[in-house]
């Protein structure tokens, strides 16, 4: 087992984040069992202990994704004599979508950064209080001192542009 002095924190930083993503593409490969929360433990457990394989400049889903569907598998080996059990090519392709997806996913984010980034200075605070504090436009028009139908549609206006924005980085991104 990895010694916990010896992972760098940026990997963990980064097996925490994607938890929820690693649990539903277990669930996807298993059909949503019971077992599947079982699979992620296992699957923490050997990225932990593979720590030191993973290069931080390439993206961590994808990596993570291969090592989650070989715990899948090897669950599914153990299981080989359930019903339920899902066909072993079906189970890659699923695999494969999802892995591509993650893809995607991992893009659009990288988009959404750079066009929270490039937001006015007012703007950037009022999506940190909404999204990152959980402030409803209620309190944030007392705390303001604004009408709640003007701060609901400058949010509107804000969450417009930046879908605008991502947009045309993705397409700039695809055509690079």
């Amino acid at each position: 087992m990895s010694d916990v002095s010896k992972v760098p924190v940026e990997f963990v930083q980064r097996l925490t984040a994607a938890q929820s993503a690693l649990y539903a593409f277990i669930c996807g490969l298993m059909g949503g069992l019971e077992q599947a929360a079982d699979v992620l433990q296992e699957t923490n457990l050997v990225l932990w202990n593979r720590a030191g394989e993973y290069d931080p400049g390439r993206p961590f889903l994808p990596w993570a994704y291969t090592l989650a569907r070989w715990q899948v598998m090897a669950w599914r080996k153990k299981q080989q004599r359930s019903r339920l059990v899902l066909d072993d090519d079906l189970v890659a392709k699923v695999a494969a979508e999802m892995e591509a997806g993650a893809g995607a996913a991992e893009a659009e984010l990288r988009a959404l950064e750079r066009c929270l980034a490039a937001l006015p200075g007012k703007q950037r605070e009022l999506i940190a209080a909404r999204y990152e504090r959980g402030e409803t436009v209620r309190a944030m028009a007392v705390r303001l001192g604004q009408p709640e139908n003007a701060l609901a549609a400058a949010f509107y206006r804000i969450r417009r542009a930046l879908h605008h924005c991502i947009t045309t980085s993705m397409a700039t991104e695809e055509t690079a």
